[in-house]
C-alpha cells in the first residue's frame, strides 16, 4: 500500500474558528491525504516546528476571520525562509472586503503561496490543484535540508 501524502493544516494566529479546519481535515482525508490539524489560532512558531518535525508535502492555511491576508503574509515569509520548495496554499475569507480579497491574491502569490483559493469555486479549484501533485512515493524531504521534490 502506498503511503499517503502528508498535509499540515493551520490557520492564522488570530483566527479562532475551528469548523473550517475540521471540514478541511475531513475533505483532505477524502482526497487521499494524511492530515495533521494544528487547530485554531496557530502561532507561526508552531507551524515552523511542525514542519521541522513532520514530513509534510503540503501546507494548507485556512482563515475565515478576515485576517488571513495580513497574517498569512507574515506566515509564508517565515515558512519560505526555511522551506523554499514546500507546496503552500491559502484560502477562505482572507480580508473583510471581497474587492480587497481579489487584490490581495497577487500579493499572497508573490510572497510565496503556490495557490490562493477564495471564491465560490475554491474547493473545486483546490481539488484540481491536489490532482497536479505527485504521489507520496515521489516526495523527498528531509529535516536537514527541508526541501521538497515533486517527481
Amino acid at each position: 500500500m502506498k503511503p499517503l501524502a502528508h498535509c499540515l493544516l493551520v490557520t492564522v494566529e488570530s483566527d479562532s474558528h475551528m469548523w473550517n479546519l475540521v471540514y478541511l481535515q475531513l475533505w483532505l482525508a477524502e482526497q487521499g491525504m494524511s492530515v495533521t490539524n494544528l487547530g485554531s489560532c496557530t502561532p507561526v512558531e508552531a507551524v515552523l516546528t511542525a514542519l521541522e518535525q513532520q514530513r509534510s508535502q503540503l501546507l494548507v492555511v485556512s482563515s475565515v476571520n478576515g485576517h488571513g491576508y495580513s497574517q498569512g503574509l507574515q506566515l509564508i515569509r517565515q515558512v519560505r525562509k526555511r522551506h523554499p520548495h514546500l507546496h503552500c496554499v491559502i484560502g477562505g475569507k482572507l480580508t473583510t472586503c471581497e474587492a480587497q480579497t481579489l487584490a490581495a491574491q497577487q500579493d499572497l502569490l508573490d510572497a510565496g503561496y503556490n495557490q490562493v483559493f477564495v471564491d465560490a469555486h475554491a474547493l473545486n479549484a483546490f481539488r484540481h490543484y491536489l490532482a497536479t501533485l505527485q504521489p507520496q512515493a515521489e516526495y523527498a524531504i528531509t529535516p536537514a535540508d527541508s526541501q521538497v521534490s515533486w517527481g
